[in-house]
Formats: C-alpha cells, sequence, structure tokens
C-alpha cells in the first residue's frame, strides 16, 4: 500500500483507492483522498489534484485553527472548500485506553452529517483533512471503507501507514512537548480494531450509523457508489 504522500507539500495524503473488499471489488482510485491540512500548496500539487479531478475539499479543523492556518486550496479556483470542525478529536485523549472511545465520539460529532452528505453529493473527486490526517480523518476513512465492504486488515493497514507517513510530525511534536505521552498520540493497532467493536456494538454497520445520523439512503447508497465505481 501507499506509504507516502501524494501531495509534495503535506506528509500524509493519500488515495482511498486499491482496497480489496468481500465482494471481489476493488475501491476507485481518484475519487476519494485523505489528507493533513493543505496549508501552502504549490502549483505542482494544485495541478495534480485538479488533474485527478479532486475539487471538493473538506476541511474538518476548528475555527480557531483554520482561522490561524487557513487551508490553502480556499479561493482557488477550481475548488469549493468548506469547513466542518470536529471538535471531537481535535485534543488528545486522557489516556491510550480512551483512545477508541475517542473515535466513537468522532463518529458521533454533529458535522459528520455535512462531511459524509457533502462527499456523497460532490460531481467530482474530494480531499478531507483533518489536522494530521490521523485521528479524524481516519474515522471518516473507517467509515468508508467499512461501508464498502473492505476487509478489516486493510483498513487497519491504512490506519496504521499514518505512523509512517507522519514520522516527522511524531518527531517535531516529541521535540516541543517532551512531557506528551506518545504512546497516546501515535498509531497503534488496537486503536483501530477496538473503535471498528464498539462501533459495530452500537450501529450494527454502516447502515446503522448513517441511519442514526439522518443521512439520506440514497446519500449513503451514493456514497458506495463512488468509491466501487
Amino acid at each position: 500500500m501507499q506509504a507516502f504522500s501524494l501531495l509534495r507539500t503535506t506528509l500524509n495524503t493519500r488515495d482511498l483507492g486499491g482496497h480489496r473488499t468481500a465482494d471481489g471489488w476493488v475501491t476507485a482510485r481518484n475519487r476519494v483522498w485523505r489528507s493533513d491540512h493543505p496549508l501552502d500548496p504549490d502549483p505542482e500539487d494544485v495541478r495534480l489534484m485538479l488533474d485527478k479531478g479532486i475539487t471538493t475539499v473538506i476541511d474538518m479543523r476548528d475555527e480557531v485553527r483554520v482561522s490561524q492556518k487557513p487551508n490553502g486550496l480556499t479561493g482557488r479556483p477550481g475548488f469549493t472548500v468548506y469547513n466542518f470542525p470536529v471538535l471531537e478529536g481535535s485534543t488528545l485523549p486522557e489516556s491510550v485506553e480512551a483512545v477508541p472511545g475517542s473515535y466513537l465520539k468522532i463518529a458521533c460529532a454533529p458535522n459528520m452529517k455535512n462531511i459524509f452528505g457533502t462527499i456523497a453529493s460532490a460531481e467530482r473527486g474530494v480531499l478531507y483533512n483533518c489536522s494530521a490526517g490521523k485521528d479524524r480523518t481516519g474515522v471518516v476513512t473507517t467509515v468508508l471503507l467499512m461501508h464498502c465492504g473492505v476487509f478489516d486488515e486493510e483498513i487497519v493497514e491504512d490506519y496504521m501507514l499514518t505512523k509512517v507517513c507522519n514520522q516527522k510530525r511524531f518527531e517535531m511534536i516529541r521535540e516541543r512537548f517532551p512531557d506528551m505521552d506518545m504512546n497516546i498520540a501515535v498509531p497503534r493497532e488496537s486503536f483501530m480494531r477496538y473503535f471498528m467493536g464498539l462501533f459495530r456494538e452500537r450501529f450494527g454497520g454502516t447502515e446503522g450509523y448513517f441511519d442514526w445520523l439522518g443521512l439520506p439512503a440514497d446519500r449513503a447508497e451514493r456514497l458506495r457508489d463512488m468509491l466501487l465505481g
């Protein structure tokens, strides 16, 4: 699997395409990208996104962070940028044990209906991001891949690629915040496996989840069609 950023000016931009499903399908390329924040995309990055049709951008950072470090695609011709803040996941959980539960809180955030609805309504490809492309972005990615029937092992593997892509970011955090418990911040397979278990225990599956969100059934089906082509 891809263990590098698709964009030169980010660390953790990846394509949700290429994942195998239990029904024998493979998720389509260049329909949905996940990312850390694209603060200062260079002309080559902008050109690549436009060439691949990634023109809808969803920023899940809170309004304070967006005002301090605006999304670099805002106002650029060809792009439509939405800010749907997800406050859950914007701070570090209090312990390692609390991480999977924090992911469930992210999944239940008020703006999740807007996020998935916007992805489903996009005429072309979508990039969604938070700050590091790890927690909030990881939860949205997991729900989308589960919805398509992607094998759990591949979902976990995709989640763990963030540990590789964000290595420089984690090293910087260690230097700047030496008292921070990096065991909480750095992805672990158990975080995602436990979260998926909590998610299924609460909602049964993605259909139950989208029904709980209030996302219309045709929009939920559109998410699957978009990723499976």
